[in-house]
């Protein structure tokens, strides 16, 4: 669970740049949304990019899916940090609504691009690309694996997570199945 109120340890010139950022990566990805609604994956190259912990991998690849889901949100979201990213109201460290709001753009974001999104100073996982899988299930009767992947390249998170009453004979469950790990 990740706590909204982890902005407020930001500097007041930092957190409005990570408001302005993550105001602007909303209304990008919306924007390019609307444009090519067609499309599975977009690709967003951000204009400017705040002092972050760790590394976005660049350009960052939205998936459609994930965004037709959280678009709504999104939107609503965006329009609370519309006003600070603009400069008409100041940003300040202990305006929970203001923080809350950020925190859930932030999620949103990091679910539709799979990259954690961590500005310098936050006392949480350092950015950069996350995958994760989970498995829950009574009987394993065969291969199942959380996450399967060819290589991890630097800079990537990976978490497994798996639960099984009953592996039959002769089957297999596994975590994290990685070929290589590393570039």
């Amino acid at each position: 669970m990740t706590d909204p109120l982890a902005l407020s340890v930001l500097g007041a010139t930092a957190l409005t740049e990570g408001i302005k950022f993550l105001y602007g990566q909303a209304t990008e990805l919306l924007r390019r949304r609307r444009e090519r609604r067609d499309e599975a994956a977009l690709e967003v190259e951000p204009a400017e990019v705040p002092e972050l912990d760790g590394e976005l991998r660049l350009p960052l690849r939205a998936d459609g899916a994930v965004l037709e889901r959280v678009e709504p949100d999104l939107k609503e979201l965006r329009r609370k940090l519309q006003d600070y990213a603009d400069g008409v109201e100041e940003v300040a460290s202990d305006d929970r609504d203001l923080l809350e709001s950020a925190d859930a753009v932030r999620r949103l974001l990091e679910a539709v691009y799979g990259q954690r999104i961590t500005f310098r100073g936050e006392r949480r996982a350092a950015s950069g690309p996350v995958v994760e899988g989970e498995i829950d299930v009574d009987v394993v009767a065969g291969y199942a694996a959380a996450v399967r992947a060819r290589a991890v390249t630097g800079g990537a998170t990976v978490r497994a997570s798996v639960r099984a009453n009953e592996v039959a004979e002769g089957a297999e469950v596994i975590g994290v199945d990685v070929d290589r790990i590393g570039g």
